[in-house]
């Protein structure tokens, strides 16, 4: 329909990466996985400062998908599922999606 926007899907990842080995090889899948489900990184790691809280993150991820139900079409599909062991030897996690514009 035309005139209507799109409600865009973000997934937010909050990772600690304890072995950078396992991590090298998880991340170049992750990218595979995630591309195959229309979904961008829009943040990967990089500087972080609290403004208000007590929130302590780690490493931050932000990606973005074409509408919240491609986020969770991603990740509820078999190459997201495929990678939890490898996700799991590298790094502790703490994600959710989120709708936004």
């Amino acid at each position: 329909m035309k005139g209507v926007a799109q409600v865009k899907g973000y997934m937010l990842i909050d990772t600690e990466v304890f072995d950078q080995e396992v991590f090298a090889e998880f991340a170049v899948k992750i990218v595979e996985a995630m591309e195959a489900h229309g979904g961008r990184f829009l943040a990967r790691g990089g500087t972080t400062e609290v403004m208000d809280g007590d929130w302590e993150p780690n490493r931050i991820v932000i990606m973005e998908f074409d509408s919240f139900e491609r986020a969770q079409g991603f990740v509820r599909s078999e190459e997201y599922e495929a990678l939890q062991d490898l996700r799991a030897r590298c790094m502790h996690a703490r994600v959710i999606l989120v709708e936004g514009v």
